[in-house]
């Protein structure tokens, strides 16, 4: 499993049931959580490619407060 903090916020990157690499943002604290299936939508075979698509993803997409 690979955890990650980005912007404040934790991400999970792992495996489910089903085989597939998943992102899950785990910082319930600022009222939102989701699970991103990280196969389906960026084609990742491998945990490491799931960390490093979820930081190009973050990179490429910044949270701003406020907007």
């Amino acid at each position: 499993m690979g955890e990650i903090s980005i912007q404040g916020v934790k991400h999970s990157v792992k495996k489910n049931k089903s085989g597939d690499i998943v992102v899950e943002h785990t910082n319930i604290s600022n009222g939102r959580y989701d699970k991103i299936n990280l196969t389906k939508k960026a084609k990742v075979k491998t945990i490491s490619e799931g960390v490093e698509a979820t930081k190009k993803w973050h990179k490429k997409n910044p949270y701003h407060k406020g907007k």
